[in-house]
């Protein structure tokens, strides 16, 4: 069987001991400090293992509560306005940019916007939702629209190709790729029962095995400078 990658946890493999710029770090503004509480949320996961961290949203509330509650390093800007945070003149190691090309009018404008911080090792990862997926696919053919189950905020879908497209546009080159599995469909176990939260685990392991990596829950690009674009 192959190996299952999940997102946070790669992302926070690949972000450990480095430099790091994450965008769209929020994870939406009526979310975080429920995440926080969990200690599920995305950017004080890569907080504990990077070597240092800033975070950019264009959430300008949000972004003050994290700047004056949590202290952490942060700005507001629009990430898709390539000239935005002139403040900012840092190169970083990793630049996180999860589940957010997707939400964007002009992803294209996010990359230029990326390429400011780069230096000729720094790798961006972009994760989005894979609109082949298992899950997507069945929703499909049962007849029911996107309406009802897709985030009402997301403005496109990405596939392999027409992101590897768009980095090559932009200057990239994809240093690699995959698909990453539904963590939900392990978090979510209802039983009271340890031994059958973990038989459950188990069975959804193996499903989740078992589903073609090209119809799993989603994209995890990890992407470079092209060596004419640096």
């Amino acid at each position: 069987m192959k190996e299952l990658i999940y997102r946070k946890d790669r992302i926070i493999q690949l972000c450990t001991n480095k430099s790091v710029l994450h965008l769209g770090f929020i994870q939406h503004g009526n979310l975080f400090e429920k995440l926080i509480s969990k200690g599920e949320w995305l950017h004080e996961m890569i907080a504990d293992v990077a070597l240092s961290l800033v975070g950019v949203d264009y959430l300008e509330e949000e972004v003050k509560v994290i700047q004056e509650k949590y202290h952490y390093e942060c700005y507001c800007a629009d990430v898709a306005k390539p000239d935005a945070l002139p403040e900012l003149e840092d190169k970083f190691d990793v630049i996180v940019c999860g589940e957010l090309i997707e939400h964007l009018e002009n992803p294209g404008l996010m990359l230029d916007f990326c390429r400011r911080f780069m230096h000729s090792n720094t790798i961006l990862i972009i994760t989005t939702p894979n609109p082949w997926s298992k899950e997507r696919i069945r929703l499909t053919k049962k007849d029911i629209t996107e309406k009802t189950w897709l985030n009402s905020e997301h403005t496109c879908w990405f596939t392999y190709q027409t992101l590897t497209q768009l980095l090559n546009r932009k200057g990239f080159i994809d240093g690699c790729y995959t698909y990453y599995a539904d963590e939900r469909a392990i978090a979510k176990l209802k039983y009271q029962n340890q031994i059958l939260n973990l038989i459950s685990r188990q069975f959804r392991q193996i499903r989740l095995r078992r589903t073609p990596r090209q119809m799993q829950d989603g994209l995890f690009f990890v992407a470079k400078l092209k060596n004419d674009a640096k």
